[in-house]
């Protein structure tokens, strides 16, 4: 006979077996699958091999919906079924389940992040402060993250090559992922660095060098801060406050196309009289010194 304290100590095993189970069911519905669909594929990962009447009364599904909820399982891979009179159901493992609704999920993510680059492409944002003269745009007053997020979106659209000065190897997120797809679409970029590279840049150096993008050295206290973009368009950075290391920006941006040839003729003729970066015989900085 079942004592008092073993029946509560059953009933509490009971509780949180339904707790785990609505947990299940709600991180399965965040993979995609719907709350009908997540019942019978949790129901049938503790049955084992079962029979549509015990899936039913275990996932507490309607039995008018069972036999669609089961083929859309079946169809999306996350269930087995064996022929047999009457037919037995069988949940593939979770392991596979589990990393192949991830790798969908991932393709879901990087067709969202094609999407949203092509509407960025579509939707041009309302000019406000800056100014239009002739095909010149000018902007004052931004900030250096402004000006590098800018950028990246020159880079998200080049298709040959870019030419680019820098003074410190700044950058932002947006614009290291616009260099890693210029990669991805074999566009050849050539970085410039106005100092030698030493213990405050080269970290942020090695990593153009670690993604094989080749660097030289052009050494210059003043000097504007250009990106040439397939020789269609030109963003000039003014520096006025080469010492100090966070301060606005003026920066002008072109297609005009007379313009635009007058950058990127000394831009190359730049890189052919910069030094290049050979990272082999650079000793590693020391930390703390």
């Amino acid at each position: 006979m079942v004592s008092l304290i073993q029946a509560k100590h059953l009933k509490l095993i009971c509780e949180q077996i339904i707790v785990e189970k609505k947990e299940i069911i709600e991180i399965l519905k965040r993979f995609g699958l719907s709350e009908y669909q997540s019942k019978v594929y949790s129901a049938l990962v503790f049955l084992g091999p079962s029979r549509v009447g015990d899936i039913c009364k275990s996932s507490s599904v309607p039995q008018s919906r069972i036999y669609n909820v089961l083929e859309e399982l079946v169809e999306k891979q996350l269930v087995e079924v064996f022929d047999g009179r009457p037919k037995e159901f069988r949940a593939i493992s979770p392991e596979v389940v589990l990393k192949g609704l991830i790798e969908e999920r991932e393709k879901e993510l990087e067709n969202l992040k094609g999407e949203a680059s092509t509407i960025k492409k579509m939707l041009k944002p309302v000019v406000t402060e800056e100014d239009i003269i002739e095909g010149v745009w000018t902007q004052k007053g931004e900030k250096s993250k402004e000006v590098l997020n800018r950028l990246a979106e020159m880079l998200e659209e080049c298709e040959d090559y870019a030419y680019d000065i820098t003074r410190d190897f700044s950058y932002s997120t947006a614009l290291r992922d616009a260099i890693k797809g210029c990669i991805r679409r074999g566009v050849k970029l050539m970085t410039i660095s106005m100092s030698p590279i030493n213990e405050e840049n080269y970290y942020k150096a090695k990593w153009y060098n670690a993604l094989g993008l080749p660097i030289r050295i052009f050494e210059a206290k003043i000097h504007p801060r250009i990106l040439v973009v397939d020789g269609k368009e030109v963003s000039i950075r003014l520096d006025h406050s080469p010492l100090k290391k966070s301060f606005t920006f003026q920066s002008i941006w072109s297609e005009d196309p007379s313009l635009v040839k007058v950058f990127d003729i000394y831009m190359k003729n730049l890189w052919g009289m910069a030094k290049p970066v050979e990272f082999s015989k650079i000793s590693l900085p020391k930390v703390g010194t």
